[in-house]
């Protein structure tokens, strides 16, 4: 079972949670990049906004991206609020990954 946090933290969780969906919802996406962004924070997954994308782009007869651009621009400097928290959610969520990596490649 999980642990219960106690009221308070859970009161900040709340709040937090709530201006994330609300930043998510009203989000204006107008480029790929804040496109990437908005999907990204509905998805989580750098696969599904890879797909959904390029099932758009295909509609409108555009080359498809790669998901390495996808996590460019994520990866990126933050540009806004969202784009920041999207951010440190992929980071914080591929951190084992990434240290893996870096000891492997020092072997």
């Amino acid at each position: 079972m999980k642990r219960l946090p106690t009221v308070s933290k859970a009161k900040k969780e709340i709040e937090f949670l709530q201006e994330y969906v609300f930043l998510a919802e009203t989000y204006q996406a107008v480029s790929l990049q804040e496109q990437i962004i908005q999907l990204y924070a509905f998805t989580g997954s750098i696969q599904k906004v890879t797909e959904q994308l390029n099932a758009e782009r295909a509609q409108e007869k555009l080359l498809p991206i790669d998901a390495k651009v996808v996590t460019q621009v994520i990866q990126s400097r933050p540009m806004d609020p969202l784009h920041k928290l999207v951010r440190t959610n992929y980071l914080n969520k591929t951190r084992p990954a990434r240290q893996l990596s870096k000891m492997y490649a020092k072997w």
